[in-house]
């Protein structure tokens, strides 16, 4: 029974008895006792007293034997014991189905109808239906040990776990849109390749072009890149996991800047080379030592790649910020040196700014592109 079968103005009643109650009745009028009706029946007379009781079912078989020892038709006693039985299934299922819509409540349900990942639900019962097909799951407690169990990395920071509900329902959008999307053998090798086809891409400004042209050298790698719209608190910018053996990057536009956008790519890209496939690699505090370093990794990995240090570095010695030099020559000289090492000047920004060589106030910020969300599913 799912939540949705129990209509809400149903009538349930407060109260039905079990058969034993009516059995227990039966015996004190004729004067017989519980040992004697098991004498006469074959039953023992255990058995006996915890049908009267209600605490244990009332068989078919044993109806038919109280019909021969009381007069009382089989009939009587399977429907008064159908009846209490599917009572007790009832009263369980509203409890159930109360519980069951609390845990609904901590989901952002209207954002994810805005985004069309779920269906418009007209009461909190149905509303907790969709959700849990929406996971793929029967009960928020299959939900908590897919998505919230303590060692899923982002439940081990305390800034996440207040979040999971979010954060799952994004994960869990990745997963859908994985399943609809076919991909060749991962190939570590033809991964490694294709970033250096994809860095080519990190001067460009229009991610309507330049997404389906990374989705599509990462596909050829057997890597699924997928961006999903972010939902509000979210407070993550892209998630690297193996479905199988299929390894998933996913990515939003947290931050909304290109700067912010390749970065977290090739972080998540290189989370991917380093092929922990039972690992699930999201933003979080807190992190074990090992975790730890293979973030940093990551990072390094990241700016390297963008920006090589030592090119980085000698830009920084000749750069005229330091010397008082106006806005417009620090401008001028980002460009150039951007244009230097094939990059978006608005991605070196980013790092001068993350590195406090300029301020977040700088007039260089202006260089930095802003990402919209064109489509549902389109950068």
């Amino acid at each position: 029974m799912n939540s949705s079968s129990i209509k809400p103005n149903a009538y349930l009643p407060d109260r039905v008895s079990p058969p034993g109650e009516t059995l227990a009745d039966l015996l004190e009028e004729r004067s017989m006792t519980q040992k004697e009706l098991a004498d006469r029946t074959g039953l023992s007379r255990k058995t006996v007293n915890q049908i009267i009781k209600g605490k244990a079912p009332l068989s078919q078989e044993t109806a038919l034997v109280l019909e021969k020892a009381l007069g009382t038709p089989a009939g009587f006693w399977i429907s008064r014991e159908k009846n209490y039985r599917e009572f007790l299934a009832r009263a369980k299922a509203v409890k159930r189905q109360a519980a069951y819509i609390e845990w609904a409540k901590a989901f952002p349900y209207a954002a994810m109808v805005k985004k069309k990942w779920v269906e418009p639900a007209a009461t909190p019962a149905e509303k907790t239906d969709r959700l849990l097909s929406f996971f793929g799951v029967a009960t928020p407690k299959s939900w908590h040990e897919l998505y919230a169990r303590p060692q899923v990395v982002f439940r081990r920071s305390e800034k996440f776990g207040r979040k999971t509900e979010v954060i799952s329902a994004w994960l869990r959008q990745g997963e859908i849109l994985a399943e609809r999307t076919p991909t060749v053998p991962y190939s570590e090798v033809k991964l490694t390749a294709a970033l250096l086809q994809i860095r080519k891409l990190c001067a460009d400004d229009a991610p309507n072009e330049f997404v389906p042209r990374m989705q599509s050298l990462c596909a050829e790698a057997g890597v699924l890149y997928l961006l999903v719209p972010e939902l509000s608190s979210l407070g993550v910018s892209g998630v690297t996991r193996w479905l199988g053996d299929r390894p998933l990057i996913q990515q939003c536009l947290r931050f909304k800047t290109n700067d912010h956008f390749w970065f977290t790519f090739l972080h998540e890209a290189k989370h991917v080379l380093q092929n922990r496939r039972r690992h699930v690699f999201v933003e979080a505090s807190g992190l074990a030592e090992k975790d730890i370093a293979h973030e940093e990794e990551a990072d390094r990995f990241a700016a390297e790649t963008l920006i090589p240090e030592s090119a980085y570095r000698a830009f920084l010695v000749g750069e005229p910020f330091s010397r008082g030099g106006s806005p417009a020559s620090g401008i001028e000289a980002i460009r150039q040196f951007a244009g230097s090492i094939d990059l978006h000047p608005g991605v070196v920004v980013g790092r001068l700014q993350r590195e406090g060589v300029i301020s977040y106030g700088h007039p260089a910020g202006q260089l930095k592109v802003k990402f919209e969300w064109t489509a549902p599913e389109e950068p």
